[in-house]
């Protein structure tokens, strides 16, 4: 397979991705993230970009040898403790909010488990596995791929936010006061 088309073809999935992350923190009122219900055309433009996109980075991280970091053996190092940390967080976090809740489906407010530390574990969890996985693949065209999905997770909590609001009211706003959106 073409590395250089699988890496074009990540991109536009990668910013379609962050377009629809985009758009929902811009106009609430149409948001398209989070779809609130499985099997819905959001939920399926939502995930099949994000895995469509995730795939091309992997793809890449495996097959791509132009190497972008000058280091060797050493990446496995400093990558593998971020991965490992990362998949704790977002194991943690699924735990806690249950599967379906963790594809963006409604449901009730979690502020027990890692959601007492951090509003958002699994994407934090998330993040850290995306920079471990960017120094692991020591490739340029996988790390464009992971920044971009690091930055659609950043995002994400803002297009969440007005939603937990209009749904649980009160009882998110004490939370958002006191929890920290990622860490803090």
């Amino acid at each position: 397979m073409d590395i250089d088309k699988v890496f074009w073809w990540g991109m536009a999935l990668h910013y379609a991705y962050l377009g629809i992350i985009l758009w929902s923190v811009v106009v609430p009122t149409k948001r398209i993230w989070p779809p609130l219900q499985k099997w819905t055309w959001k939920y399926l433009v939502s995930w099949g970009a994000f895995l469509g996109a995730f795939a091309a980075d992997l793809f890449l991280m495996v097959n791509d040898r132009e190497r972008w970091l000058p280091l060797g053996n050493e990446r496995y190092a400093l990558g593998v403790p971020l991965v490992v940390v990362g998949l704790v967080f977002l194991g943690w976090g699924v735990l806690a909010l249950g599967t379906r809740r963790s594809l963006g489906v409604a449901g009730a407010l979690v502020t027990s488990g890692p959601y007492r530390f951090t509003r958002n574990p699994q994407y934090l969890g998330d993040i850290l596995i995306f920079l471990g996985l960017t120094v692991i693949a020591n490739s340029f065209r996988a790390g464009a791929g992971f920044v971009l999905l690091t930055l659609a997770l950043l995002l994400m909590p803002l297009a969440e936010e007005p939603w937990l609001e209009e749904t649980f009211g009160e009882a998110y706003h004490r939370y958002k006061m006191t929890t920290p959106r990622f860490f803090g």
